[in-house]
């Protein structure tokens, strides 16, 4: 059996180096090469491409193996052909997968069913992250098919290093980049450019220009950070499934580089201390300007170390030999569900499980997992599956009929043509002690007759990832069995407080809960709702690191349909910006209630504003309360779930039984309520959004009557 590779000849740049690259490790391996030449395959005859054929693989036997580097860029026609003819001589192909063009330009999205079928004549894929292999079984790869999972290009080098990089506040881009972020930069970190002609007006953005490859690494590996990034959609889609030469390149240079997060090699670089994983190019910025010497030196100490497996080919040296061995091994064909098996993707990742005590002698189950989902399985400590629920947003479940000292574990799994595929797992999670020490969060849960779900929205609340939070429960009167479920969690908890008072209204319980709040920051959660485990960590450290007054999430809304993305805001996340660019986004939206409960507040504004006793007292006071803030900030976390499932909520049900005079006058009520009592400095912007306001109730009533108050609000002085 002898071993072949193909090397792409006439062609230069990335494609040419990378072949030339894999082809000489390859080498290095006893594979002989067998040479391409790029050239206007579309104009050549059937009969010239046949004669082509025989003579690249004359020396071909039967069994011998022959690792074709996709693409050819000689078009699919010529290397369907050229894998045909390999295998009529009893070949064995392996096709080596650098780029899939129908994924990565939107353009030639068509070519992707020709595609698969090009992959399929293959025995084995070696594809460059599981989420490509994911991706291509998806689009129709044959059940039986093998894979062999790159996860990163390697960069092979001669060059001797010598001293370790040095700690300089500047970022280098040697690869994909969106131009306005250059036209944008206004950071004091530098950023240099390379292989680059644009101009660079920036004070503090260079143009490099362009070096030859060992310059380029000798110029890298002096220190600083190594940027991948993207210069559209299509682009950043494609790194989810795709490996960057680049990004090797940063790494063999011996600096941390700095990529987006959910790429192919994200759980790589973050589980390898490699560099940075952000969302945006200022995050890592800000990151950077934090950053002092000692923490870069632990960056650049296990990036030497990660480095001498790039510069050594050590990453495509296992795909081929991995690849070699599959074609003789059954085993590597099985279908993905095997219960013990985990495809650790990249987009998938627990990141916390927690266990509590619930009401009624059961146990909860809390998790939060990054990515979404098909379902998830649940097992106990012996590994046995207690338990499958095909929601794909859940993390909330309730375990019954179990001693406290079990433990519990969580699977997620996508759905796939050869089954269930299990991408992520959690640790196994036991019952333990909270470690609750002062309020520094305050959470009010009014609640009334509400026994159906009070007892989940507080557990959902002491399944917090942020220990200090305390829960103020005020039950309103309650003539069912919510005052037992709130007095249980009171004696079990802590950190949650019951508050029982007569009946007088959800605004009166509210204000009931603000009194009592010890937080420095205090939010809401009414009681048939949901918030996810992480929630009140981020917004908490979203208002501390901005100094905001306010910090304001998106949310799902759920209803029988399942659910629904609801109070998303066209705004930056994580910054500080002044409360009148929140109001004014309000005002100028096509309709925008405010919400009270998506919202965390500084405690000392919500105790000298209380809520009105009103009809619709959270649409009164919410733009009231906001008029006195000064800064708000801005989490795209859908971190709160407005449960409209299994009660009623919505406008109709609130106006049922009244005739439509009435509702008009609660609802003008409740505007002149913030219009009279807001902050004067802002009552402009208050008109607005009580316009936009009366505009949409007059929309869903049909009733003309609202035209008549919105003359009367746009004349107040």
């Amino acid at each position: 059996m002898n071993l072949y590779i193909t090397r792409l000849n006439g062609i230069e740049n990335q494609p040419k180096f990378l072949q030339c690259m894999t082809a000489e490790i390859a080498h290095w391996l006893g594979f002989r090469e067998m040479g391409i030449y790029y050239y206007n395959a579309n104009a050549e005859s059937d009969g010239n491409r046949s004669v082509r054929y025989d003579g690249m693989i004359a020396g071909i036997s039967a069994g011998d193996v022959v690792v074709f580097q996709f693409h050819t860029w000689n078009g699919l026609k010529f290397e369907r052909g050229l894998v045909d003819r390999v295998k009529a001589y009893h070949g064995r192909a392996v096709i080596f997968i650098h780029t899939v063009e129908a994924l990565m330009i939107r353009s030639s999205g068509f070519m992707l069913g020709e595609t698969v079928e090009l992959f399929n004549q293959a025995e084995v894929l070696i594809v460059p992250s599981y989420a490509m292999k994911r991706f291509l079984v998806d689009s129709g790869i044959r059940p039986d098919m093998k894979f062999v999972v790159q996860e990163m290009w390697d960069y092979t080098t001669g060059i001797n290093f010598t001293g370790e990089p040095v700690f300089r506040k500047e970022i280098h881009c040697a690869g994909g980049f969106a131009p306005n972020m250059v036209q944008n930069w206004n950071s004091d970190v530098a950023l240099k450019l390379y292989n680059s002609s644009m101009d660079v007006p920036n004070r503090n953005v260079t143009n490099m220009g362009t070096l030859k490859a060992e310059e380029l690494v000798i110029a890298l590996s002096k220190g600083g950070f190594g940027l991948e990034w993207y210069h559209d959609e299509q682009a950043y889609k494609y790194m989810k499934y795709g490996n960057s030469l680049s990004l090797s390149r940063y790494l063999a240079a011996g600096i941390p580089v700095i990529v987006p997060a959910g790429i192919s090699c994200r759980k790589l670089i973050e589980d390898n201390h490699l560099g940075l994983v952000v969302n945006t190019p200022d995050e890592a910025v800000r990151a950077i300007e934090a950053m002092s010497e000692p923490e870069y030196r632990k960056y650049v100490q296990h990036v030497g170390q990660f480095a001498v497996a790039l510069r050594n080919g050590y990453y495509t040296k296992k795909c081929l030999i991995d690849s070699v061995q599959a074609l003789f091994r059954e085993d590597l064909g099985k279908t993905f569900l095997q219960e013990s098996d985990i495809y650790d993707l990249d987009d998938y990742k627990f990141v916390s499980a927690v266990l509590k005590k619930s009401y009624g002698g059961k146990l909860v189950l809390s998790w939060n997992l990054e990515g979404e989902a098909d379902g998830f399985f649940l097992y106990d400590a012996s590994g046995r599956m207690i338990e499958e629920t095909e929601n794909s947003r859940q993390h909330y479940f309730l375990v019954g009929g179990r001693e406290e000292t079990e433990g519990f574990q969580v699977k997620a799994y996508i759905n796939t043509p050869k089954g269930k595929m299990i991408v992520a797992k959690s640790a196994l999670v036991q019952l333990g002690a909270g470690e609750y020490e002062k309020p520094l969060v305050s959470i009010v849960i009014p609640a009334y007759n509400a026994q159906d779900g009070i007892a989940r929205s507080i557990d959902t609340v002491l399944a917090q990832s942020f220990p200090d939070v305390e829960i103020i429960v005020v039950d309103d009167g309650s003539t069912d069995n919510t005052p037992n479920i709130v007095d249980w969690y009171a004696s079990n908890y802590q950190n949650v407080t019951a508050i029982h008072q007569e009946n007088a209204g959800v605004q009166a319980a509210r204000n009931m809960g603000i009194a009592h709040a010890r937080g420095e920051f205090t939010g809401f959660i009414d009681s048939d709702d949901m918030i996810r485990l992480d929630v009140v960590e981020k917004m908490y450290h979203s208002v501390k690191k901005n100094h905001c007054d306010i910090a304001v999430m998106s949310a799902y809304k759920i209803d029988n349909r399942g659910y629904e993305e609801f109070m998303r805001y066209p705004l930056k996340e994580d910054a500080a910006m002044p409360v009148e660019n929140f109001l004014r986004m309000y005002a100028s939206e096509a309709y925008a209630l405010p919400a009270l409960w998506n919202k965390l507040y500084r405690t000392s504004l919500v105790k000298e504003y209380p809520l009105p006793p009103i009809v619709y007292e959270d649409e009164a006071w919410t733009p009231y309360v906001l008029s006195y803030a000064e800064t708000v900030c801005y989490l795209n976390i859908h971190g709160y779930e407005y449960d409209r499932s299994t009660c009623s909520g919505s406008l109709v049900d609130k106006w049922a039984g009244k005739s439509r005079d009435e509702v008009l006058e609660d609802h003008k009520r409740s505007i002149m309520f913030y219009l009279e009592h807001g902050n004067p400095k802002r009552k402009e912007l208050l008109k607005k959004l009580a316009d936009n306001e009366l505009a949409y109730f007059g929309r869903v009533m049909s009733y003309p009557k609202y035209e008549e108050v919105r003359k009367q609000i746009a004349e107040l002085v």
